[in-house]
């Protein structure tokens, strides 16, 4: 019989002695089981990202810290950028046209991804390069809390459909969801080769909201007692605007992205994308390509 290490024994014993009723919990007490797994998983980033402190420029580091995201125009210099953008079109189109699934659905999808790794690299010099830049890798490292070489994919990306829905509620908040992950602490990069503008569907994050407070706690324990009443996982309620109001957060931010901006956010914080605001009615037409990297401390059960 395999041994068990002992946080493996604890995190089975808390199963077993957790309420097996939702009628037995208590909504107003945060179980320690449940504040010394977030924060056990927060205090390690934390002191990953204290090693990793002094491969950062100060500005780079103080914006991730503070506010759990950075932005960059104008990352990569302009004739290694048009290269780049070239090539990794040319890429993208060749991988899609072999893919009967991407083909099949090229006009029913928001976005496609292909994964990126060496052995389809070998004839695509700049693309290869881009993924190995220092600038990349160093930021995302840091965000996430570790030290490993992210995972990379090429992206296209479709602008949102042109109908926006409203919910009913006298504060006509915007129906679109709020992602975000605090079981999972990592760091997202995007490097953009085109323009992403407010009528593609502009995205966003809501900065200082990758602490992990008191209250963020308290919020997260609240939506385990929510999932709690679900049969199914795909029956996982989104998070909204008016789901997140008693955090007292700062007004989601929208990102200026324009072609060769580099965008790394802390996956804690919440982050989405706006509607679009187009009226074309073939906006589905018009993808928008980039470079995509992820990288997180720990896999989860479930992601938000």
């Amino acid at each position: 019989m395999r041994a068990i290490k002992p946080k493996y024994l604890m995190s089975s014993l808390q199963r077993h002695l957790m309420p097996t009723s939702y009628q037995d919990w208590d909504r107003e007490v945060v179980p320690l089981w449940f504040r010394h797994r977030l924060d056990e998983l927060h205090r390690q980033k934390r002191e990953k990202q204290a090693r990793l402190l002094t491969d950062l420029p100060a500005s780079c580091a103080q914006a991730l810290h503070t506010h759990g995201i950075w932005l960059k125009h104008n990352a990569l210099p302009c004739e290694f950028f048009r290269r780049l953008k070239f090539e990794t079109f040319d890429y993208f189109v060749a991988q899609r046209d072999r893919s009967k699934r991407l083909l099949a659905n090229w006009h029913k999808s928001e976005s496609f991804t292909l994964p990126l790794n060496y052995t389809q690299l070998l004839r695509q010099p700049f693309l290869q390069s881009a993924i190995t830049h220092e600038l990349i890798p160093k930021p995302l490292q840091f965000a996430a809390g570790r030290k490993v070489k992210p995972t990379f994919t090429l992206e296209a990306m479709a602008q949102r459909t042109p109908s926006i829905q409203f919910n009913t509620q006298a504060s006509n908040i915007p129906s679109f969801e709020l992602e975000h992950n605090a079981h999972t602490p990592g760091a997202t990069a995007l490097l953009f080769l085109e323009e992403i503008t407010p009528q593609d569907g502009a995205l966003f994050y809501i900065p200082g909201s990758h602490r992990m407070t008191e209250t963020r706690i308290s919020w997260e324990y609240g939506r385990e007692l929510d999932y709690t009443t679900l049969e199914d996982e795909e029956d996982l309620p989104g998070t909204s605007l008016h789901d997140i109001q008693d955090l007292n957060l700062p007004a989601l931010l929208p990102l200026k992205v324009e072609a060769n901006t580099l965008l790394i956010w802390d996956t804690t914080g919440f982050h989405g994308r706006l509607p679009s605001t187009s009226t074309t009615k073939n906006a589905h037409i018009a993808h928008r390509l980039a470079l995509r990297a992820d990288i997180s401390t720990k896999p989860s059960a479930r992601s938000n």
